[in-house]
């Protein structure tokens, strides 16, 4: 599950310029929930009733090259 996910986050640059700090939700090929709380986004995930990945997105939109 978590490659799947994690393949699409990446083929979709933009979810993370959007969600720049947050926690983002992800199933099925879509964000569920996001948000600041850690807490809350899996909340609002639980509640759709999808097993998701949550990613944090770092605060600075920047890329980490090792």
């Amino acid at each position: 599950m978590v490659n799947k996910e994690l393949n699409w986050l990446l083929s979709h640059p933009e979810i993370e310029s959007k969600h720049i700090g947050e926690y983002v939700a992800i199933a099925k090929d879509a964000v569920v929930a996001h948000g600041k709380d850690f807490k809350e986004v899996l909340e609002k995930a639980e509640k759709i009733g999808k097993e998701s990945f949550i990613h944090k997105v770092p605060p600075f939109d920047r890329e980490l090259v090792v």
